[in-house]
This record gives structure tokens, sequence and C-alpha cells, in this order.
């Protein structure tokens, strides 16, 4: 019978890490030896680290790895979406792009250090993807039952995956630095209803007039645009 995960000896892990790093390292290790015994191939000497993508933040890939050729000490470099942070998600990620690197580790795209290898995710790679515990489509992330269970416990024996949850939609957010002001040629007035913005500094140095020319209150201060609400409070 095989051995899960947590019986292995390099899975006795009870410290609780202070980084993401150190963790993601741990769990690599803890799966060396239930993953040559299942798929008959070592894991190499990777690192394992958070951050976005080699496409930038927007790339809905959620783990890549590069290749040991990519990395100036020759190591495979795995990358978790900075996003991830329910433990057991990052492992079955983690334990995807482990194939990844194995599969690095007998050659890759010399034109593309992103790509995983000559084999992306086809035959040798979707061998070792169901000899490990992998279900369904290759290029997804899906434990199977089983492993699915040992990532469980494995993630409960590293500790708290030391993140907080990130909301990648908030964090491309720009802090708006600038506070603009709206000035209209009221038409309630006899304007010409010519609206324009502008900083407080600058409305504060000279107000903004109505240039035009057709307009019977050409080059008369414009007023500052109030927002109209009903008796409910609500804008109109």
């Amino acid at each position: 019978m095989q051995e899960g995960i947590l019986e292995s000896e390099r899975c006795n892990v009870t410290q609780i890490f202070e980084t993401r790093e150190e963790w993601l390292q741990a769990a690599v290790d803890a799966q060396r030896d239930v993953f040559k015994e299942r798929t008959g191939l070592a894991i190499p000497d990777v690192r394992a680290g958070i951050g976005y993508m080699s496409k930038g933040m927007r790339s809905k890939a959620v783990g890549e790895t590069l290749r040991p050729d990519a990395v100036a000490d020759g190591r495979s470099e795995i990358t978790i979406r900075i996003d991830q942070s329910d433990p057991e998600t990052v492992l079955a990620i983690l334990g995807h792009e482990i194939i990844h690197a194995v599969m690095n580790a007998t050659g890759g795209d010399t034109r593309n250090p992103a790509k995983p290898s000559k084999d992306g995710h086809g035959v040798r790679f979707r061998e070792a993807f169901t000899r490990y515990g992998y279900s369904g489509d290759a290029k997804m992330c899906e434990p199977g039952d089983a492993l699915r269970a040992e990532y469980a416990a494995l993630a409960k024996s590293l500790g708290n995956y030391p993140a907080a949850p990130i909301t990648l939609a908030d964090a491309r957010k720009k802090k708006q630095t600038t506070r603009m002001l709206a000035f209209h040629c009221d038409k309630e007035e006899g304007g010409c209803g010519y609206a324009v913005s502008t900083t407080r500094v600058h409305a504060e140095r000279a107000m903004p007039v109505c240039p035009d020319p057709r307009c019977p209150k050409f080059m008369e201060s414009m007023l500052p645009k109030t927002r109209k609400c009903n008796e409910n409070g609500e804008e109109e």
C-alpha cells in the first residue's frame, strides 16, 4: 500500500512558519518521497514563492513555473499567485507546478522561459498528473479525493498559511490624489449650461468664467455644480 504524504518521514512538520515562502518550501519537501513513489520521478531542486505571473497581475493563471535555464542559480522557480490564500488550494496549485518542475528537469522550450516544457500539459505531464492523484483536465489544479484529503492533512500539519486574503481588483484601483471641482454656467439663471472641472487650487486662484461669447453670461463667474436631492435624500 502506498503511504500518504503525512506518513513520509519528511512531513513531521509542526512549526508555524513566518513567511509564505517558508511554508511553501516545507510543502515541497513534504511531498518528495511520496511523489517519487507514485510517479517514479524525483522532484528537482526548486524554489517556491508568491507573486504575480510573468504576464503581469492581470494574468488569469494561479501558478507558474520557470525553467532552470531562466533562473541564474539553475533552480526551477515556482510562483503561486499572490491572491491565493486558502492553504488547501495553494497546495493543489503547488502540486500541479511541481509536476511542471519535474518536466522542466528534462528540458524545455528555449524560446519561452515561462513555458513549462516542450511537453506542456501533454502525455508525459498527464501521466505524472494522474499517477500523483490529480483528476480531470491536466490544465487545472483539481486533486482527486484521496490527494485532496492528504493536502487537507498536510495543510493542517504545516500550520496556518501566513497570508491574508487579497483582492486583486482592489489592488489595481488607483488612489485618487486630486479632487476635481465642477462648475457650470447655470441654465436656470439664464446661462448656456457650459460646464468645466478644475482643481480646488486653481478655483481658489481664479474662478472659472463662461467662455461662450454667445451666452448672456459671457465672462461671468460660473457657479459650483451641486447635486440635487429629493425629499428622501436620494440624488435626482
